[in-house]
């Protein structure tokens, strides 16, 4: 263990928070109930905003250096490095399509169901696959002078969601956070007298190809005019 992939752990489990939301709202999206928009769009721009810019750079570092010690390895680290590159970039259209309904755009579902789920199902095997190869091999190969070569490279930066201090863009994010890690209950939406996608698609029918189209403007006026 070191104190740097102890942190790059514990960011994993809060990024994973962050996908649990975010499936949630994928749920009831394939039930043809109405998703929380401006709960993706914070979730998606947190995503692109600090991991992008500071947690995955710092991975790369890491490859780097490590790609020198353990040749044999270097399909897989190259893989990580790839990862991110293809996160940044699904991210990046994910948030695209969100502003643009925010925006009164009309999408169809399907499209922005299937990018959100290819996201968060993506997202999660990369953070699967750090912890399983480059976290274990940094671990055994690094020594004080790599992590400080690694912290140099790339400076941290302030978590504007699970640092000390919160955005105000992420106050409403943090605490539906903080209420389901209070109550121990799911992050799925109600419908109806249940709660979540599994209760939704048993008592919602998908919905009809005319109807399958999204307009946040008229959905969540409250989020647009912050």
């Amino acid at each position: 263990m070191s104190i740097q992939t102890d942190l790059w752990r514990g960011e994993h489990a809060s990024f994973r928070r962050l996908l649990d939301l975010l499936e949630a709202q994928i749920g009831l999206f394939h039930a043809g109930a109405q998703p929380n928009y401006g709960l993706m769009l914070d979730v998606v721009a947190y995503l692109r905003h600090y991991p992008d810019r500071f947690h995955h750079p710092k991975e790369d570092a890491a490859v780097q250096r490590l790609l020198g010690r353990e040749p044999h390895a270097a399909g897989l680290l190259q893989r990580v490095g790839g990862d991110h590159r293809v996160i940044e970039h699904s991210g990046w259209q994910l948030q695209e399509q969100l502003e643009a309904v925010a925006a009164g755009a009309l999408l169809a579902r399907d499209a922005v169901e299937s990018t959100a789920a290819t996201y968060a199902a993506y997202y999660r095997q990369h953070l699967a696959r750090e912890e399983r190869v480059l976290f274990p091999l940094a671990e055994r190969l690094f020594d004080g002078s790599d992590w400080a070569a690694v912290e140099v490279a790339v400076p941290s930066g302030r978590d504007p969601l699970f640092g000390a201090q919160v955005e105000e863009r992420y106050r409403e994010l943090k605490r539906r956070i903080a209420l389901e890690g209070a109550c121990g209950c799911s992050t799925e939406e109600p419908h109806g007298d249940e709660r979540g996608p599994r209760a939704a698609k048993r008592r919602a029918p998908r919905p009809r190809a005319a109807d399958r189209m999204l307009n946040l403007r008229a959905a969540e006026p409250r989020r647009l005019r912050e």
